[in-house]
């Protein structure tokens, strides 16, 4: 999480320091959320390319 935030653009940074202000009213560990967040692997998008012969 560490190197997240070490290399984040001020618009990754502005998200992340929302996110530490809302699990702080919440009442949750703001790295908690965040390894969580970082083992859940977005969903590959898949196309494939069909061929129509006629």
């Amino acid at each position: 999480m560490d190197e997240r935030i070490l290399n984040a653009s001020p618009e990754e940074l502005a998200k992340l320091q929302q996110d530490d202000i809302n699990t702080q009213l919440d009442g949750i560990w703001f790295y908690d959320i965040c390894n969580l967040s970082d083992q859940i692997q977005p969903k590959q998008d898949v196309t494939t390319n069909k061929l129509i012969s006629k």
